[in-house]
């Protein structure tokens, strides 16, 4: 019974405290001379050209929504948290 009885009631005191945050959103906004370029195959490039003229959006807006579905769709949440906190280490 003496491991459960404590004489001094104190909580430990935290340092540091882990990132909870599950914000797995991209929301920062780019200039044209921070964007870079993507090699792909030119049937690909034909593809991506094609739907951002029938949708009317930018190619890299598209290419960003794109990949933002494949995240949802394909790739697990532990993954998917795992390539955005890689992201967001980067952006540092």
């Amino acid at each position: 019974m003496a491991l459960l009885k404590r004489d001094n009631n104190i909580q430990p005191k935290i340092k540091n405290t882990a990132d909870v945050s599950r914000d797995l959103t991209i929301k920062k906004e780019y200039k044209a001379t921070e964007r870079k370029t993507i090699k792909v195959d030119p049937p690909v490039y034909d593809l991506i050209k094609s739907m951002s003229i029938v949708t009317d959006k930018k190619m890299y807006d598209l290419v960003k929504q794109m990949c933002e579905v494949y995240l949802d769709n394909n790739v697990s949440q532990r993954q998917k948290e795992t390539v955005l906190l890689m992201i967001k280490e980067n952006e540092k």
